[in-house]
């Protein structure tokens, strides 16, 4: 009964570990994906405004890509509100 009772604890914890690092890898993937498209996003609203004249340039460094990858597209928009508010 002893040996049932660690295989037992044994798979169950091998069960939680696989959910537990599935979970991990999708979180930092989407962190990834997320920090790709908002430098892509950052970079191409930089094009758009140099294209329109408007001096309104967010810089494309590791803190702007951080924030887009923390909060997606609300940090997108975050980054321009506050270049805007800047420039009032």
């Amino acid at each position: 009964m002893d040996q049932a009772e660690w295989m037992i604890g044994l798979v169950t914890s091998f069960v939680i570990l696989v959910v537990v690092l599935k979970s991990k890898a999708n979180m930092v993937f989407r962190f990834m994906i997320q920090s790709i498209l908002g430098g892509i996003l950052i970079y191409g609203m930089n094009q758009f405004f140099l294209a329109q004249n408007i001096v309104s340039i967010i810089a494309l460094n590791p803190l702007t890509v951080l924030t887009c990858g923390f909060l997606g597209i609300p940090g997108f928009l975050l980054l321009f509100c506050v270049q805007i508010l800047s420039m009032i």
